[in-house]
């Protein structure tokens, strides 16, 4: 039997979790510099074990850059670069999936060792089984999105793109979720709210996690969304553009590769997002005190933060995304996306009437 865990070893289990969020969260980060220098499809080959050593004397090196000439990046789009050159790609897409086998060690050993001293309740422990099966499918998830962009065409499919981003940001805010059930362990005040005040905060992190998606496609596909209209407020000329509602073909999914249509609702998502969460913060400096005053203060600063990096990193998209920005606009919106769970995990925990 899993004897129950004390304060103390919830608040180390807390931790480790919390070690998981940060990782996940730098991981995204630095997937977010692979995709912006276009280094994602530098190692044409998946391989777990070996892999993990990067090529160690010229002869390597030339073999793996031959590997990549014969990729449809390599032969399409960058047929002058040189070894010089391709070292600077394939570093980040190693630095990438090193990072990624990195989190393998670092879950199962000290699970095994809560386990063996019995520090983990049944529950958590089943949470933290599906968190291994959560992984295992993100890493396959990965190569499936590499691997679209090493057959016909020189770029990874926005689809797997956007998937692949949304499956680690719901990784994530799952571990955040169980890392602060441990460091709250019942300390939440007891607070009454009414329905809507949680259906609201509910909201606002569902429509958070619908525009990281959008996100991705604003950075993904043949020619990122971002570049197509560098201005703001107007939609180049226009509020809204001419061609939003166009089709590449009859299939309505086609839509999401207009970057006509994604920028309209990507900042429409943004102008929306704002009016919810100030709507929101009016409600708690009524309604509440405490932990939900204190994250709807930090949601309401970080979401004028990220609209502010969107806009600077919208209006300096010429001809390229610029990585520093976009990086920081990503993690804005992991950030954003983190404090609109928070304040749902507290939400759930006060008294509700009707």
């Amino acid at each position: 039997m899993v004897q129950m865990t004390s304060s103390s070893n919830k608040k180390i289990i807390g931790w480790w979790l919390m070690i998981g969020v940060i990782m996940i969260f730098l991981q995204v980060l630095i997937g977010g510099i692979t995709r912006l220098t276009e280094s994602g499809l530098s190692i044409t080959e998946w391989n777990v074990v070996m892999g993990t050593l990067p090529p160690m004397n010229d002869a390597e090196w030339k073999k793996s850059f031959d590997e990549y000439k014969q990729s449809p990046q390599g032969k399409l789009l960058n047929t002058d670069m040189t070894v010089s050159g391709y070292k600077n790609i394939f570093w980040w897409e190693w630095i990438h999936r090193l990072w990624a086998r990195t989190f393998f060690p670092v879950f199962l050993i000290p699970f095994i060792y809560f386990l063996l001293k019995k520090m983990i309740e049944k529950k958590l422990i089943w949470n933290l089984l599906f968190v291994f099966v959560f992984g295992g499918v993100q890493g396959v998830l990965g190569w499936y999105m590499v691997s679209s962009g090493l057959k016909d065409v020189p770029w990874v499919s926005p689809y797997f793109l956007c998937a692949h981003l949304l499956l680690a940001s719901a990784l994530m805010g799952y571990l955040l979720w169980l890392s602060i059930e441990q460091f709250d362990a019942g300390k939440t005040e007891p607070q009454v709210q009414n329905k809507t005040t949680q259906i609201l905060g509910r909201s606002i992190l569902a429509i958070v996690f619908i525009q990281l998606g959008f996100g991705a496609f604003m950075a993904g596909g043949v020619a990122p969304a971002a570049l197509w209209y560098p201005t703001w407020p107007r939609i180049g000329m226009n509020w809204i553009p001419e061609n939003v509602f166009v089709l590449s073909n009859p299939q309505w999914h086609t839509l999401l590769e207009n970057p006509a249509f994604v920028q309209l609702v990507h900042r429409s998502i943004a102008y929306l997002l704002v009016i919810l969460i100030f709507t929101f913060w009016l409600r708690s400096r009524k309604n509440f005190s405490g932990d939900i005053r204190i994250v709807s203060n930090g949601l309401l600063a970080m979401i004028f933060i990220q609209a502010t990096l969107g806009i600077i990193t919208l209006l300096s998209s010429i001809g390229s995304v610029p990585v520093l920005w976009g990086v920081l606009h990503q993690a804005g919106g992991l950030i954003t996306f983190s404090l609109a769970l928070i304040l749902v995990y507290f939400l759930s925990k006060k008294k509700i009437y009707r």
